[in-house]
């Protein structure tokens, strides 16, 4: 009885052995196998690489593919935008902004100039009042330019409009960001507003009030050290502001400009 069981526990024995041996084997590969995952994970998500994000500002889009070659990096123009003060199928706004730490191969997105000029048709704007036409016009991404106010029953109601003294019509294909002149009503009697506050404002910005107080840009005039003068600042006007200053309807204001308002 003995001889036949023995055959069976050296057959154990070896299974044993064997699970043990199996088991030791493991023991030792899987910090080897987690230290290659490890490896491979930092590799592929490229782990503690950082690169700066070069500046895309400015530069035509002809220019993008060279750049992100050079410094390993990748772009997506996520938005195309009208700006008459930018050259065309130029970057305007990335992000992350220029000189910030991402990972190579990381995404930068970008927005740039139109390259094309779109053609819009000229809004329905006839017996709307100024504040309404000016909206109508900003819409479809037209710019107002002077203001020309003649006398008419109607007080601020849009009695015609052209392009560099050319007439235009309603729904006349123009080209986007042209500048329209605007004839409109006065009143049978002459009416005042008052003059609005333009210090601290940019050109834009002034543009847009004046047009609101149906008013207009007279001369405009930058200090000598006035590099920037997209961003520069308004630190003078004529007629200046207060509460009793009243300017008749389509007049002008003269702005002066600098860059730094502190000085």
């Amino acid at each position: 009885m003995k001889d036949l069981n023995k055959p069976i526990e050296n057959v154990k024995f070896f299974n044993d052995r064997i699970i043990i041996k199996n088991i030791f084997l493991a023991l030792i590969c899987l910090p080897f196998l987690f230290f290659l995952y490890l490896k491979f994970l930092s590799i592929y998500t490229l782990h503690d690489k950082l690169i700066t994000v070069p500046d895309f500002l400015n530069y035509h889009i002809s220019n993008l593919d060279s750049i992100s070659e050079v410094n390993n990096i990748r772009y997506v123009i996520i938005d195309s935008v009208s700006n008459s003060d930018k050259n065309k199928g130029v970057v305007i706004n990335q992000i992350p902004k220029p000189n910030s730490k991402v990972k190579r191969q990381r995404r930068i997105y970008l927005t740039v100039t139109e390259s094309n000029t779109r053609i819009v048709k000229f809004p329905d704007i006839y017996d709307l009042t100024l504040r309404q036409a000016l909206r109508e016009i900003e819409i479809v991404g037209l710019s107002v330019g002077k203001l020309e106010y003649k006398s008419d029953i109607a007080t601020n109601k849009i009695l015609d409009f052209n392009v560099n003294g050319i007439s235009i019509f309603i729904g006349q294909e123009i080209l986007k960001g042209t500048i329209v002149n605007l004839v409109v009503g006065k009143g049978l009697i002459t009416e005042y507003v008052f003059v609005p506050n333009l210090i601290g404002l940019n050109r834009v910005a002034a543009h847009i009030v004046l047009k609101s107080s149906s008013l207009n840009i007279g001369s405009e005039f930058y200090d000598m050290d006035c590099i920037d003068t997209l961003n520069a600042l308004i630190y003078k006007q004529n007629p200046s502001y207060n509460n009793d200053n009243q300017l008749k309807l389509g007049s002008t204001l003269d702005i002066f400009f600098k860059n730094d308002l502190i000085n």
